[in-house]
Order: C-alpha cells, then sequence, then structure tokens
C-alpha cells in the first residue's frame, strides 16, 4: 500500500514539526470547528466593527447596483423568494447572496485584509443577511458568525500564505466560501459534524484567479464566493456529507499552496480577530491606496499644486505590490481600478480620486492620459532573504523632477483605512452617504442614511 504521506511530501509543505500532515491538519479543523461551536464573546468595541462592516459593505452594495456585472446577474436569478435591497427579489437565499455580495464588490470598494490579500467582508455579509432574512431569530446570533468567518478568512490565509496569491488565485475567491460556510454554520447552530461537511463543500466550490481582474467576472467570483457559502451549510444542515477533514494530505491546504509555504497549520490560531480589517477611501483596487496617497502628498508640495508640463514622476512600490494592478492602459472604468499609473496620474492632478473617475467616460481624458504618460512606476527587487511577503509592507516612494530638479519627494507606508490609519467616522460617514446617493440618484427611490443604519442595526441586534 502507497504512504501518501511519503509519495507528497515534496509537494506539501505542511508536513513538518515531528507531526504527520493528518494530524497538523486535523487539528487545525478541531481549531475551527471549536470557533464555530463555541466563539467567545464579543467586546463592545467589536460589536461595533462589526456593524460598521455591515454599512460599508452593504451602502457599496448600493453604490454598486447599476454595474452592469449586477443587472447581469439580476436577469438570471432575479426570482419570486429571497428580497433584495431595490424591493425586488432573488430566486432562492443563495442567489440573495450571490447578487448583493456581487454589488458589493463591483466598485472595488469594499474592505480588504492585506495579510491575506483578500475582501473578508463581502462574502460574509450577504450570505448572513440572506439567511437570516429567511429565518427569523437568527439575529442574535449574526455578530458572532461575522466574526468568524472573518477569524476562518484569516487563518487560511495565513497558512496558504502570500505564495497562494502570487500565484494567480483571487483568494477571495478561495478563502471565501469556506469562511462564509463557517459563519452560515454558527449562525444555524450547525452540530460539529455537520460544521465539518460544510467546510468540504465549500472546499469543492472554491475558486477564482486574477486573470479576471478588470472584468466582470472579477466581482462575479466574490459573489459565487458567498453563495457557496450558503449553499455549503444548507447542504450540510440538510445531510449532505464531504470529506471529515479536508486539510488532511492532497486536500485544501495542500492544492491551493503556493510554491512556497505559509504559516505551519499546527502554529495558526483561529480566533477572533477584529483588528486587522482595512477600510477603502477611494473606490479601487487596495494597492492603488498608497500609490494614490503618494500622488496627493506630491501634489501638497508642488508650487500651486500644478504639475508642470515637462514633470516626470518616477514611483517606486514594494516587491510584489503591484500584482494585482496588472492594466496598463486601461478601456473602461473597470479596468481604471486595476492600473496604478492611471490612479498616481488622477491623484496628483486633481487632489482627488472619486467613483466618477472609474466612469467610462473619465478614463479618456486627455490630461489624464498625458500625466499618466510621464509615469515611471516600478517595483522594488525581492528581499535578500528571498522571502515572500503580504503586500502590506515596504513604502512607496514617488519623486517628481522638472528642469533636471526633484520638486516633489514623498514616502508613504501606512495605508488610508487600514488600522495604522484607520478611516475616521466622518470618512466612514461621507462614504456612506456618496455610495447611498448614488443610488438613490440612479434609481429615484432608497434609504437615507438614518434609514439605511436603522436597517442594519436591526438586522445585526446592534445598537450603538
Amino acid at each position: 500500500m502507497l504512504d501518501l504521506e511519503v509519495l507528497y511530501q515534496p509537494y506539501c509543505p505542511y508536513i513538518n514539526n515531528g507531526l504527520n500532515g493528518a494530524e497538523m491538519a486535523k487539528s487545525f479543523m478541531d481549531r475551527i470547528c471549536d470557533l464555530v461551536e463555541a466563539p467567545r464573546e464579543l467586546t463592545a468595541w467589536e460589536r461595533s466593527e462589526v456593524l460598521t462592516a455591515f454599512e460599508d459593505t452593504m451602502a457599496v452594495a448600493y453604490a454598486g447596483w447599476h454595474d452592469p456585472v449586477v443587472q447581469a446577474t439580476l436577469a438570471v436569478y432575479r426570482g419570486d423568494v429571497a428580497p433584495l435591497i431595490d424591493g425586488t427579489k432573488a430566486s432562492s437565499v443563495e442567489h440573495a447572496a450571490l447578487i448583493h455580495a456581487t454589488a458589493g464588490h463591483a466598485l472595488d470598494y469594499d474592505d480588504v485584509q492585506l495579510e491575506t490579500v483578500s475582501h473578508p467582508s463581502v462574502p460574509v455579509v450577504p450570505a448572513l443577511l440572506a439567511v437570516a432574512n429567511s429565518r427569523p431569530g437568527l439575529t442574535e446570533r449574526m455578530p458572532q458568525a461575522f466574526a468568524i468567518g472573518i477569524a476562518v478568512n484569516i487563518a487560511l490565509g495565513r497558512v496558504l500564505g502570500f505564495a497562494h496569491y502570487d500565484k494567480g488565485w483571487h483568494a477571495t475567491s478561495t478563502l471565501g466560501p469556506l469562511a462564509t460556510a463557517a459563519a452560515v454554520a454558527h449562525l444555524l447552530s450547525l452540530p460539529r459534524e455537520k460544521v465539518r461537511h460544510a467546510l468540504a463543500i465549500a472546499a469543492a466550490q472554491a475558486g477564482g484567479m486574477q486573470r479576471n481582474f478588470g472584468a466582470m467576472a472579477k466581482p462575479l467570483q466574490a459573489g459565487l464566493a458567498s453563495c457557496a457559502g450558503v449553499r455549503s451549510a444548507l447542504l450540510a444542515e440538510a445531510g449532505l456529507t464531504g470529506d471529515a477533514d479536508i486539510f488532511g494530505p492532497r486536500g485544501y491546504l495542500h492544492l491551493y499552496a503556493g510554491a512556497e509555504p505559509g504559516d505551519d497549520p499546527a502554529t495558526v490560531p483561529v480566533e477572533i480577530d477584529l483588528n486587522t480589517l482595512s477600510r477603502k477611501l477611494y473606490p479601487c483596487c487596495y494597492m492603488n491606496h498608497r500609490l494614490i496617497s503618494a500622488g496627493f502628498a506630491a501634489r501638497e508640495q508642488l508650487p500651486g499644486h500644478v504639475l508642470p508640463a515637462d514633470a516626470k514622476i518616477t514611483v517606486k512600490a514594494p516587491h510584489g505590490s503591484l500584482v494585482p494592478l496588472r492594466v496598463d492602459d486601461p478601456t473602461d472604468g473597470l479596468e481604471a481600478k486595476f492600473c496604478g499609473p492611471y490612479n498616481i496620474a488622477a491623484a496628483i492632478s486633481q487632489g482627488a480620486v472619486t467613483l466618477r473617475d472609474f466612469e467610462d467616460v473619465a478614463v479618456s481624458r486627455g490630461d489624464i492620459r498625458a500625466v499618466m504618460g510621464r509615469i515611471d512606476l516600478s517595483e522594488e527587487p525581492r528581499a535578500d532573504d528571498g522571502v515572500l511577503v503580504g503586500l502590506d509592507h515596504g513604502t512607496v516612494k514617488l519623486s517628481v523632477e522638472s528642469q533636471g530638479k526633484e520638486i516633489a519627494f514623498v514616502e508613504i507606508d501606512p495605508y488610508p483605512g487600514s488600522p495604522r490609519r484607520p478611516a475616521t467616522p466622518e470618512e466612514m460617514e461621507a462614504k456612506i452617504e456618496d455610495c447611498l446617493g448614488i443610488y438613490r440618484r440612479r434609481s429615484n427611490h432608497g434609504p437615507t442614511a438614518p434609514e439605511f443604519r436603522s436597517e442594519l442595526s436591526a438586522a445585526t441586534g446592534i445598537h450603538v
């Protein structure tokens, strides 16, 4: 009989520390099940963070509602079962999660977690709301369910490591189904053995690639992750089974690992931690946000805040941080969200980057295109130790030269909206007002900010 531990050891980085892969993976599965089964109580601050995550995610879903990807999804999955934010219904609870999560990711304006290079809230929030809408009485379990989903997302991301993302996976779509399944499993009070099955069913649906960045399939991938999480928990509840330990040899961790291992799953805690969520203040890929901040800061150093006609802009970014920015010459607003030079040019030219900058007509502006042509954007070389790290490291350096002299230089470290530079209540208020305002203008109806907040406060049971 073949010894699978020996046969697959060269391809699986998780077999070490004197434990075989099955033992370590079993321990990892057990820790996930422990958290789903009996999470600790949330602090008042954590409950407030949960409510903010719900507000942020759903406000962005309102803003993205009229995006073509959402309208195409609605055309297929509109029905008469599960309520949607526009007052209509989806054909099922699963499809309500799919539609709302797709809308929440359509503008790439939803929150991120940099260590895992993922958008953790957008699959989980719509899934929980869809299931809770179908089953009154689950509200009190909502805050902890969300916190569990984020915890599982982070733990999985740490084990897979940055090499998973560097390989080309869309981590929101590979981590999201399992994280969402864990969250919904807690919401439904599934017993431990069914939690295992839910995770196995979710793992069978984990996927999504960076090749779709800049296309409609990218936000759809987040929607599919949310839908898969709901489907997995409901099927497990109904008695459908999967492997009891999908983190064992030749399982999820092995298959989705990149060239270099992440953290040892035997040592990775699976615990509630809402301290690492970063909230977006600009509606584009988060890897543009330090570039945008650098553009703003450099603009402040320019005489009269005006970029000279002969100016050359040189930007150095940390190794690996430009991976998602795969578009060099955007042809529409969606592609512009993944173009570094476009966002730098908009920031340094205007002193602002808003939703309007990602409307299709904005992308072809001659003044912005002229500045783009004078930007040299590149990554720093990989560190001497050769270790792949996540995206939250190093600094962005931006220099402006005119007539042979440097007239501006900035170095940016903390991301706007990150835990080290958190979004202020005023910034979040402005973002939510802007998002809801866009929906109201396009629909001629919709909630005011107080109505929106009241609705989500009731849905989550959190009153701040």
